[in-house]
This record gives C-alpha cells, sequence and structure tokens, in this order.
C-alpha cells in the first residue's frame, strides 16, 4: 500500500492519497489515479508501480526530469520521507509497503502432505489477468495484428471489442465513435445495456480530455478517446468500458494506446465497409457524412503498421502521424494543437522539430485569401 501526502502549492493544505493497487498514475487529467492540478503538471506525469518487492516512480514519455529530495530524478525507486517536486506541487511519500503477492498454486512445493490440487472444471478456464510490461506487450502486438488485417470499421471494432472481452478483467467493452454534437455511438458492443453518458464525461471529453470517468453503484463507467473532438463537432475513436472490477492504471494506459492506434487504423483509406464500399470517415461530422476518398497511397503508420511488429518504430510512427493529422486539422495553430493533443504547448513543439512536421499555418492564409 502506497500513502501519499499532495501539497499543491507551498502554503496550502494538504490531500492523501491511499494507493491500494499495484499501480498508479499521476497528472493533471481526471483519469489518473492520483489528480494533482497545478502549475507545470502534465496531464500523465509519472507513475507509481510495485517492482521487485519495492515503488518505483517512471516518467512518461517526453517528461522532462523532476526532483525528488531537491536533486534531479529521471525513475527509480522511492522510499517513505522521499519529496517528489513536479511544477509547483510537491508530493510526500507517507508509506510504501508493497503488498504480499500470494505464491501461485503451480509453484507450491509438493510434499507427501501437500493437499490435492483441484482441477478446474471441463471447459472452464481463469483468464490471467495481465500484470507485467511484458503481458502489455503481447496484447499490443495482437492489437496491431488486429488493426492491420481490418478490412472495415465495423469488422474492426467488433475484433477490438471481442478482444478487449477475452484479455481483460471482466467487463462490459464498446467500441465506436465519440462526437460533441452526437455523443457515443458504439459500433460494437458487450454491454448488456446501452449506457447513457454521464453530462459531466461528455463535458470533459468536449474541454479536451482523454480519458473520462463516473463512479456509481453500477461500477466506474469510463471512456477513451483518441484524439480529443474538436468543437467543430468531428468525430473520434472511442472506447467504452463499464469496470467490474476497476482497471488497474497500467490497463487504462494501454486502453489509451489501443485508442491512438485504432484512430489510425479506422482513418485509414484501406478501410472498407459493406460490398467493397469505403466506410465513412470516424473524424466527420453527424449531420453531414463525408466519404473518405481512396488516397494515393498508405499512410507511413499504415505502412509501419502492416510491415513491422518493431515497438519503437510503430508508436513513433504512429505519434507521427497523430501529431502531424492534429496539425493539419488545427491549421497550424500550436495552443489548439496542444489542446487537442492533452500535452503542453512546450513539448508540442518539441515535437514537431522532433518529427519534421510541416508548418500548416498557411493553410489559414491561403482560407484567408479564398475569404
Amino acid at each position: 500500500m502506497l500513502t501519499l501526502e499532495v501539497r499543491r502549492r507551498p502554503g496550502t493544505g494538504a490531500e492523501m492519497h491511499r494507493i491500494t493497487g499495484p499501480s498508479a498514475t499521476v497528472g493533471a487529467s481526471s483519469g489518473n489515479e492520483v489528480v494533482v492540478r497545478a502549475r507545470g503538471v502534465y496531464g500523465r506525469h509519472l507513475r507509481l508501480l510495485e517492482r521487485d518487492g519495492a515503488y518505483h516512480l517512471d516518467l512518461f514519455r517526453g517528461i522532462a526530469a523532476i526532483k525528488v529530495n531537491g536533486r534531479e530524478f529521471n525513475g527509480g525507486a522511492i522510499a517513505p520521507g522521499d519529496r517528489i517536486a513536479i511544477g509547483e506541487a510537491t508530493i510526500t511519500v507517507v508509506e510504501a509497503q508493497p503488498t504480499m503477492r500470494p505464491t501461485p498454486v503451480g509453484e507450491m512445493p509438493v510434499g507427501d502432505a501437500a493437499a490435492p490440487v483441484l482441477a478446474p472444471a471441463p471447459g472452464i478456464s481463469a483468464p490471467a489477468i495481465p500484470i507485467t510490461e511484458v503481458e502489455y506487450r503481447g496484447l499490443r502486438l495482437a492489437a496491431y495484428r488486429l488493426c492491420r488485417e481490418a478490412r472495415s470499421a465495423e469488422d474492426l471494432a467488433m475484433d477490438l471489442t471481442d478482444f478487449l472481452d477475452r484479455e481483460l478483467p471482466p467487463s462490459e467493452w464498446a467500441v465506436g465513435e465519440f462526437s460533441s454534437a452526437a455523443g457515443f455511438r458504439p459500433l460494437a458492443s458487450t454491454f448488456r445495456e446501452n449506457p447513457a453518458l454521464p453530462p459531466g464525461m461528455v463535458q470533459e471529453i468536449r474541454a479536451g480530455e482523454r480519458l473520462a470517468r463516473s463512479e456509481s453503484v453500477t461500477g466506474v463507467l469510463t471512456l477513451v478517446v483518441e484524439p480529443p473532438p474538436p468543437i467543430d463537432g468531428a468525430g473520434c475513436v472511442g472506447i467504452l468500458v463499464r469496470e467490474s472490477p476497476r482497471l488497474a492504471a497500467r490497463a487504462v494506459l494501454f486502453l489509451e494506446e489501443l485508442a491512438q492506434l485504432a484512430g489510425v487504423a479506422l482513418g485509414s483509406a484501406g478501410m472498407s465497409g459493406e460490398g467493397g464500399v469505403p466506410a465513412p470517415s470516424v473524424r466527420q461530422t453527424q449531420e453531414v457524412p463525408v466519404v473518405v476518398p481512396p488516397a494515393a497511397g498508405p499512410t507511413p503508420a499504415e505502412t509501419a503498421l502492416r510491415s513491422t511488429d518493431d515497438l519503437k518504430k510503430i508508436i513513433d510512427t504512429v505519434e507521427r502521424e497523430v501529431i502531424d493529422r492534429a496539425m493539419r486539422r488545427v491549421e497550424g495553430n500550436q495552443s489548439r494543437g496542444a489542446q487537442v493533443l492533452n500535452i503542453s504547448r512546450g513539448s508540442l513543439i518539441a515535437k514537431l522539430k522532433e518529427f519534421a512536421i510541416p508548418d500548416y499555418r498557411y493553410m489559414r492564409r491561403e482560407r484567408g485569401r479564398r475569404n
């Protein structure tokens, strides 16, 4: 169990957070287990997780070094008494006692006095909940193959829904489209009843959040979108889940990665609907259906997805595709682009240089001349 004391800025009151799971994320976004809204805190800033009998702190990709006990810190083990400074906020580790994990039955020593181990009933197997990074790496590769082999938006949504229902803890799943104008429209679902999204969740997504949660007596309803829908009402990929039990922080991060990947796949020119007719773009307004015209060739992200299983190459290529698409949509406006991508403007500028993304401000100038 991990207990944290959070002060959003010097001189303010402290908030106590108790983490009982194996991992947790910290940041300004409401999707984190520990929400810290303070100057200098990113939407997803760091994560805390059990590893080798201790708690460790990892920074998310692109986050600069923080300070722990006044010294620069890029990640590693933490202990009670450590003071973690992120922006104006200070997080003090009050208690860090990793949970005792039971020894699997198959690893218990067997002797003469050992009790017999009962085999599961025929045809019934208890799915193992993924915990380690190796297990999630396998899930990513399986998801990449689904996206690479999909032939239509409906087929991909159904495949992803079945995949999530099979691989993650028992929950209700839906994959579809979210738009500011019409809300969430599932293309495939395992929900027993079509859930109505609480107004607060819809407002959070409209405000630019990539993840929104709402707790009720029936469980935790979570919506993950990629990228956040702009004000003009265009749609985007959405994954909706009623968590039962609540998903681990690592599983939620995996859902965000999966939504990003599905966004590239569903928006690709290779997707087709029934009868070979191109499927409507997932990024279109509800009022005027728009069909994506055939592209001159596959995008770099599509090529990477179909040609390799190299995670680093795929993630970098998909990240560049998402940033390029967002900047083209906001016509080079860096402030709006940073809001859409849920990163700081400074991080966006660094990524624009790193990936050599064109300056799309010329689109605004051309539009001004036409008007």
